[in-house]
């Protein structure tokens, strides 16, 4: 297998255009996104089903309430990783999804190579442990995850009954378990990202977790059909669309919000993937059956988000909404779909949509996204960054100055002398493991997070209109040290025109789950569920492919999949 090369024309085609760095990285156009065939999950089952990857069960030791050790052997293209899932039954109220918990009802670790029993009793000794163990040496991934309190033993109980789930029983976000971490590259000895080959086929940042979680979600739909099968002669397996449905839950907090903001690079990344797509997508022509594709995905789409009535939304638009939203487009879409020839048909439609709203126009840009595969992987070979900022010392303080003021003009939509603006700070809780946030004054400012981009480079630019403009950078920062991060974040970031996102995290206005929502989004999750401004539970694979799917190449059309009818 050799590393996927992007094809400079293809993209090179596309550059004049994109949308604007303004119109991309506004705060509510990156909450608003929805997953695509380029988010990470999908991309991983995608070429799992493309090159046939196989998953066998070779190892499964459970009780009849599933405790045990299940491991899953992987064969990629002639690469052969392991999954050993250590599964328990913990009580209700130990459940406890954040970073400090101590107990969970399943701990996975994916290694590389054979299991014998000496690496199993380390691998035993210590996935379990989480936060307190340690990695055996070529150990890619560890997560964790606990049962669904409303599900597992719902499913269970239906299928020693010889029964299917009830459509209107389960919920707006189906999963049997819910994830609460992964971890990677070095963390208590954990492989490092950059150990991973060129060639090997989880070398693509985020594949390795995204194979994780998809094994994860395969376990817990063979764990609930393991019980039924414990309590009863009768019990059938998940059926029909139902052995799709299931996917993994997950509830992410403040603790997402710092990432992009402090890998810029990857930020561009990310970003440049979805609109590089998305210019794509507008200017093709239809091939044939295009058209009738969209609106079978527009109807399956209106059908998956009218059913969303239970979901805690706001601030934004409900499910029902949004479906009511789709509708104008759908009868678009059935017009342009029976004339012979329509003219720029998706640009139609995505203008359509745009008149319903923005939450409207990106569903819609996500189904436009969905027809054509020719940029997939073109796309998945930009995500590697070289993340390494640097300085150039020799440069002039009148040369940063223009820089700034040619790049960073979007920071005059904050004014800094408002005590609104930094009324908050961003700190490292020892208490909870996890970033936090508290207005400014409370205890822990003096170890504040440095991710005030928009103040530091003000305050940046402030001192440079002051200097002598033929003044080498060197000699400015001799005499100011504490602006030398800010000033490697300025040069470092010439010509990456998506690395900014236009917000301000110290404001006392900022909204996190637009952060949040975005980069779930590009993991491919959905079901978006708000809990407050600051948090969401979240859902990854739901009508994803299972195992025997993969193996069979079967198709990955699971984009906005609804829930079985029976």
């Amino acid at each position: 297998m050799s590393a996927v090369v992007p094809d400079p024309a293809a993209l090179a085609a596309l550059l004049p255009h994109l949308r604007p760095p303004a119109v991309a990285l506004d705060p509510r156009e990156l909450g608003t996104i929805r997953r695509t065939r380029h988010a990470f999950s999908r991309s991983l089952l995608r070429t799992a089903a493309r090159e046939r990857w196989t998953v066998e069960t070779e190892v499964s030791e459970l009780d009849a309430d599933g405790r045990g050790t299940i491991i899953h052997r992987i064969e990629m293209g002639g690469v052969v990783c392991r999954a050993i899932v250590f599964s328990d039954v913990i009580a209700e109220e130990d459940r406890d999804d954040r970073v400090v918990a101590t107990r969970w009802d399943a701990a996975i670790a994916l290694v590389a190579g054979p299991i014998d029993a000496a690496r199993r009793a380390e691998l035993a000794a210590n996935v379990p442990r989480q936060e307190d163990g340690r990695a055996p040496a070529g150990t890619l991934i560890w997560g964790r995850a606990n049962r669904s309190a409303r599900y597992f033993d719902y499913v269970v109980g239906r299928l020693a009954e010889g029964l299917q789930p009830e459509p209107d029983r389960v919920g707006d976000a189906a999963y049997l378990i819910r994830s609460t971490a992964f971890y990677a590259n070095g963390k208590w000895g954990l492989s490092d990202y950059d150990g991973i080959a060129e060639d090997h086929p989880l070398r693509l940042p985020y594949r390795a977790q995204m194979l994780c979680a998809w094994l994860l979600r395969e376990t817990s739909l063979q764990l609930v059909e393991h019980c039924a099968r414990a309590r009863s002669e009768r019990a059938v397996p998940l059926a029909g669309a139902w052995r799709r449905h299931f996917g993994i839950g997950n509830a992410t907090g403040l603790g997402m919000v710092p990432y992009v903001i402090v890998h810029p690079r990857v930020m561009h990344a990310w970003v440049l993937r979805r609109e590089l797509a998305l210019a794509h997508a507008l200017r093709r022509g239809p091939a044939a059956g295009d058209l009738e594709r969209v609106v079978g995905l527009l109807e399956r789409t209106h059908r998956y988000l009218a059913e969303q009535t239970q979901l805690e939304t706001a601030p934004y638009r409900t499910g029902p909404e949004l479906a009511a939203g789709l509708e104008p487009v759908l009868a678009r879409a059935r017009t342009l779909a029976a004339e012979d020839s329509p003219t720029a048909p998706f640009q139609d439609l995505h203008e359509r949509a745009a008149a319903e709203g923005v939450e409207v126009r990106q569903v819609v840009d996500s189904i436009l996204v969905e027809l054509d595969d020719a940029l997939d992987d073109a796309l998945d070979a930009l995500l590697p960054v070289d993340e390494r900022l640097a300085l150039d010392p020799a440069r002039t303080c009148g040369e940063l100055l223009a820089r700034i003021e040619a790049d960073y003009a979007w920071i005059d939509a904050f004014d800094f002398a408002d005590p609104a603006e930094t009324g908050m700070f961003w700190f490292y809780s020892e208490d909870s493991q996890e970033p936090r946030r508290a207005r400014t004054g409370e205890p822990g400012e003096d170890v504040q997070m440095p991710i005030g981009v928009a103040r530091a480079v003000a305050d940046l630019r402030d001192d440079l209109r002051a200097c002598d403009p033929d003044r080498p950078v060197g000699d400015f920062l001799v005499e100011r040290p504490w602006r030398i991060g800010t000033v490697e974040r300025v040069e470092g970031l010439a010509g990456y025109a998506y690395a900014e996102a236009r917000l301000n995290p110290l404001s006392t206005r900022f909204v996190p789950l637009n952060l949040q929502r975005f980069q779930l989004a590009c993991y491919g999750m959905d079901n978006f569920d708000p809990q407050s401004t600051d948090w969401l539970r979240v859902t990854l694979y739901g009508g994803a492919p299972r195992a025997e799917d993969v193996a069979a190449g079967v198709d990955d059309d699971w984009l906005f999949a609804p829930r079985p009818a029976a």
